[in-house]
C-alpha cells in the first residue's frame, strides 16, 4: 500500500462473515496484519501454492512474507495452542521469525480455565 493508508477488516456479528477470506485477498498487499480480538476458537483455512495454512489464533497475513503481524491486545491467548498454531505452520515452511509480534496486554486463558467453563456450562445443563 502506498502513502498513509489504512484498510481494516471489520466483523458486526458473530460467526463466519467471511472477514479472513477478505484478509487473504488483501494480504499480498500489506504492511502489517493486526489480528485484534477473539480466541483460538475461531479460524479459516488458506492456501497457498497447493499448502493448506490453518489459522485460529495467528494473523493470516504471515503468508505474506513481507508482512509483519500482530496478536492484538484483544485476543485471548491459550500459550499451549498458540506455540502448537505457530509450529504447524512453520512446519509447512512459514518463516514468521521476526515477523510476529504479540501484545503484551492480550489476556492469557490457561487449561483452568477451560475445565472450570466446561464445569459451569455442565452446571447450566449445556
Amino acid at each position: 500500500m502506498s502513502g498513509n493508508k489504512v484498510s481494516v477488516v471489520l466483523g458486526t456479528q458473530w460467526g463466519d462473515e467471511g472477514k479472513g477470506k477478505l484478509v487473504d485477498i488483501l494480504a499480498k498487499d500489506i504492511d502489517v496484519c493486526v489480528r485484534c480480538q477473539g480466541g483460538n476458537n475461531a479460524g479459516h483455512t488458506i492456501v497457498v501454492d497447493g499448502v493448506k495454512y490453518a489459522f485460529h489464533m495467528l494473523p493470516s497475513g504471515l503468508v505474506n512474507t513481507e508482512c509483519i503481524s500482530v496478536v492484538g491486545s484483544g485476543v485471548v491467548v491459550h500459550l499451549p495452542s498458540f506455540f502448537e498454531e505457530l509450529e504447524d505452520l512453520e512446519k509447512q515452511g512459514l518463516d514468521c521469525d521476526g515477523r510476529l509480534f504479540i501484545s503484551d496486554r492480550c489476556h492469557l486463558v490457561f487449561d483452568f480455565h477451560q475445565i472450570v467453563d466446561g464445569l459451569k456450562e455442565g452446571e447450566l445443563g449445556r
